[in-house]
Order: structure tokens, then sequence, then C-alpha cells
């Protein structure tokens, strides 16, 4: 039974309704700037699966809204049901738990075994600020979990020969222990029988009624359960270092004990320690914090192998955390607002060749934070560094929430085309035609396909594509630039405050181009260096007649070749 949706009302930020949806096979990601909720959510998941009896539970400044119900309301689904439970609590009193009728869910209630599975099934929560009482919380937990599943083994007959020898053991632990109890509980109540005589002669004598009697009665039990062998036992981990040894792991800095739990977790579900883990929910709030990069790129594989296994969701600032060079269960990204956490993206499936995968493994050498487009209010995939420098500089220069992607060239342009078609992402693509004059015809014919592989893979009407011709220094009006020198000359366009400088005309045209991509309600001329890509002919126009000319002139050279051969001979 999983969780699909959640809504939280008058819990710390969340002073109005907020909710969010799941869907059942996917890691959900939270996203969104500081103290918008991401954590809030979290907690208030993790709340509600708590079996609280005593009053104020929740602190009295966690509600919004004073001397009105924190609502916490949880949609449940199986295969074939879907169970809706609702969580109310009250200022200085125990919280209850009621059906969608509202009907409190009491022990004769049909959801009362429900919520009780629901409740026993409660999520391993992981905070960057956790005390030591919860890290040894937290163990105990995740070792009561297999001792729970390892018992219902033992208790099933399902095993190799050790599991089974101890599952012989166990069944006749139970068989005997009932005796045992059979037999001290004679003896007890002989003993209780002497102690009840005593107190009734007491009573009679100082109330002076023969008739007064006391009688102790010993209860009845005829065995014991798992559930009573897991009240029993107790769990513990010690770090070892060349420094120190048998040091608790609630002793140790934070990034490590958070690894470490996460690895305890992934480990653990591996080797099938846990029983039936798809179900237990796994929350942590911002797993990247206190680790240096590549900690959080290990952090990353190891959260996609537990996202197999069970349902994970994680509040993250890190764009790092998402590895898309990883094969991976499906992504759910959430940026978190007022009312409502907003799907940015949702991966379908996997599209990725092994081509594709090698190009997003460059790209994370390159460039940790291309996966900062779950996090940005636009994106732009551009295929050079020129182009890369200018946009970077006036999105700065602007305040605005852009981000900018170098490809550095075609075929990494369609991988990323991929990635971010995989969440159903808008953006725009800027990319060099390179259809100069000084390629051959072969060359020029090789271009025209790169420039319509990327064609092909624009699948909606919210992802533009413009182009540079013949590249964008040409574009701009500088010319063929040597590499070594594109870096100072573009600084040089940019950083330029005269209006009759050698540079005005392009930096006036680099920035209509920004503003042209960047403002998509503001449709503003192209300067005639660029030219926005809506059909295949658009690209055919820039290179047919280029492609026939340069035919042409080498079967030309060929022949004026060959007439040289023969005239020499």
């Amino acid at each position: 039974m999983r969780l699909t949706k959640f809504t939280v009302t008058n819990y710390k930020v969340f002073k109005d309704t907020f909710t969010i949806d799941f869907s059942k096979d996917s890691i959900a990601i939270l996203t969104g700037r500081n103290n918008t909720g991401k954590s809030t959510i979290l907690e208030a998941i993790n709340c509600f699966f708590q079996k609280e009896s005593k009053a104020k539970t929740i602190p009295n400044d966690c509600f919004s809204v004073r001397n009105a119900k924190i609502i916490l309301k949880a949609v449940f689904e199986t295969d074939k049901d879907k169970i809706t439970i609702v969580k109310k609590y009250k200022e200085e009193s125990s919280p209850s738990f009621y059906d969608e009728n509202d009907v409190e869910i009491k022990a004769s209630h049909e959801l009362k075994d429900k919520l009780d599975e629901i409740l026993n099934n409660k999520p391993f929560y992981i905070t960057p600020s956790m005390l030591p009482d919860d890290i040894n919380g937290l163990i105990q937990n995740i070792y009561t979990e297999i001792l729970k599943n390892n018992l219902e083994k033992l208790e099933s007959d399902e095993g190799n020969v050790e599991e089974n020898e101890l599952a012989a053991e166990y069944a006749q632990l139970k068989k005997s222990y009932p005796e045992f109890l059979r037999k001290l509980k004679l003896n007890t109540d002989r003993l209780l029988e002497e102690v009840s005589g005593e107190v009734s002669d007491n009573l009679r004598t100082l109330f002076s009624n023969d008739h007064l009697s006391l009688n102790v009665v010993g209860g009845e039990s005829e065995g014991f359960s798992s559930t009573e062998l897991l009240k029993t036992t107790s769990s513990s981990v010690h770090i070892d270092s060349n420094k120190q040894s048998k040091m608790p792991l609630a002793n140790q800095g934070t990034g490590l004990q958070r690894m470490s739990l996460i690895y305890l977790i992934q480990n653990m579900i591996e080797k099938k320690l846990m029983g039936e883990s798809d179900n237990k929910l796994l929350l942590i709030d911002e797993p990247e914090a206190f680790l240096h990069p590549e900690a959080v790129r290990a952090l990353s594989r190891s959260l996609y192998k537990i996202g197999e296994k069970m349902p994970l969701m994680i509040s993250t600032h890190s764009p790092i955390l998402i590895d898309l060079s990883e094969r991976h269960t499906s992504i759910q990204v959430f940026r978190v607002g007022e009312k409502t956490a907003i799907q940015l993206y949702k991966s379908i499936s996997e599209q990725f060749d092994e081509d594709d995968i090698k190009n997003m493994k460059i790209l994370n050498y390159v460039d940790s934070y291309v996966n900062e487009f779950f996090f940005a209010d636009k994106v732009v995939v551009v295929e050079g560094d020129t182009e890369y420098i200018a946009f970077k500089h006036l999105a700065k220069l602007k305040n605005e929430n852009v981000h900018i992607i170098r490809a550095r060239g075609k075929a990494t342009i369609c991988t990323l085309m991929k990635i971010l078609n995989q969440f159903n992402s808008s953006y725009d693509i800027l990319h060099d035609v390179d259809n100069h004059t000084k390629h051959n015809s072969s060359t020029l014919k090789g271009q025209l396909t790169n420039c319509k592989n990327i064609l092909e893979l624009k699948d909606n009407d919210n992802i533009r594509i413009f182009c540079s011709i013949s590249n964008f220094e040409n574009a701009i009006g500088i010319g063929d630039v040597p590499n070594n020198k594109k870096t100072q000359t573009i600084y040089e366009i940019l950083h330029g405050t005269s209006d009759t400088d050698e540079f005005a005309k392009p930096r006036r045209i680099v920035q209509n181009l920004y503003q042209q991509i960047i403002n998509h309600d503001e449709e503003k001329t192209l300067d005639i260096g660029f030219l926005r890509i809506n059909a295949e002919q658009d690209y055919e126009d820039l290179f047919v007649g280029l492609i026939q000319q340069k035919t042409e002139e080498e079967i030309e050279e060929k022949k004026k070749k060959e007439a040289e051969k023969v005239a020499s001979n």
C-alpha cells in the first residue's frame, strides 16, 4: 500500500491547504527556494505515521492559525484499493484519525486494521539535524524491520539449512513456552491464594464484616508473539577508524552519519533483509547536506538503487544529485509553491542509446551543473563557448533565472534534447549551422544531417530552435575568430560601453538575440545572421544551393586535375 497523495493544512508554512500527488513508481524530488516548505512536507508526512497517545505531541507554534486544527490527509493505493485517512491535531490534545467521511476510526471501524497496517509501516526519516536519539531510534527501527522479516521467514518454513534448523528451534520454543507458562501460573496462583486469604482476614477484622474477601487472579497467556520478541531487542552502530574504535555512529560527523544510514538501508534492501520493502517509504531531507561533491555523486547512485526497490522522497538544492547517465527508475520533480507542489518534470520511458549515455557522462565531467534545468525558470542549450559566455553574462546582468547548457557539439545537443524531452521541458536551442564556404560538399551534407537530427527531436511547440549562420561569430559580424581568441573577444564585446566602439554592433546583435530567446512573449525580428527553424526546408535553403555549388566545383577540380595528369604524360 503506497502513499500517492498527501495534503497538509495549518502546519507551519502551510497556513492554507497544500497538496502533492505522487506516482506509484517514481522517485519524488522536491525542489524550490529556501523557506517554501520542502522540509516541512517530509516532516508532516513523517508526523502522519506517528502513533501518539499523549497530548501536545506537536508544539503550539507549529499551528499556523491558533485554535484551528492541523489536518494531514493521506491517500494510499494498492492495485485494487484506494484508502483515504485523515489525521487531525488540536492544541493540547492527542491526535485522532478519521476516514474520508470524517468518521473517527476507532476499534470497531472497518478501516482500523488498515490503519494499523499503515502506522506499523512508518517511514525511515533522515534529516540534516538528527540528534543522537533520532539516529539511535532510526537504527533501532531498521534493526527491528530486519528481525521482523527474519521471524516471518522462520514462521513460513522457507529458507536454507541453517535457517530451517533455526525455524525448528523457534517452533519448539513456541510450543514449550505455553506449558512453561501454565506451570509458572499454577505455582504463582498458589502463592496468590495464600496472600488473598491473609489479606481477606485483615479486611474482615478491620471492617467488622465477615463476608469481605479479596482474590488476586493471575492473567492468562497462550504463548508469545514475534512482536513481544522485537520489544526485547536493541541495536547500535559503531564506527572504527585509525583514530578510534567502537565510537557510536551518533557521535560521528553529520556527513558520515547520513551516508552510513543510507548505505545501510540500500544494502539491506539489496540483500532482501527487510522483506517487502516496496511499501516502506524513505524520506530524506536535503541528502546532499554536509557532503563534498564526490560524496553527493556516490549518494546519487545509492538513491537510484534504493528507488528501484522502495518509495523514495527527497528534498534537495543540489542539481548534481540527479545523474541522468545512470539507468534508473522514473523521477518526478516538483517545485514547492504556496498551495501545491507543481510537477515540473516526470520522466517517461527510457530513450537513451549507448552514445547518449556516453555523451551524458562526458557532460558530467565537464559541467557538473547540467541538471540545473530542474531548478531554472528558463532553459537554453547552446553549442559553443562564445554564446555560452555571452548568455551567462546577460542572464547575470539582468538577474534572470535562466539555465544555459553548453553542449559543445550537435550530437550532444541531441542527447540534451532527449533528456529535456523526457521531462516534458520547455527550452530553446541555439546552434551553428556550419554551412561555411570553406567546407567541401561531403562535410556540408554531414552538417545538414546533423541539423535535421536536431529538428527531429523537437516534439512540441514549447521547443524553439535558432541557428547561427554560419557560426555564432560570423552571425554577430566579427568573422572567423581563432579558438584561442574567442573568450577575449566576447569579453571585450560584452563589456564595452560606447555606442561607437568597434564592437557596438556585435554587442547590440547579441543583446537582441538574448532578448528574443529569453522573452517568449515578445517576438522580435532576428538579425540577418540568425534564423528560427520551423521546418526542414529552412535548413535545406541554407545548404542545398551551397552543396550543389561545391559539388560542381569539386567535379570541375577533378576534371582539371585529370586533364593536367594527361597533359603531363
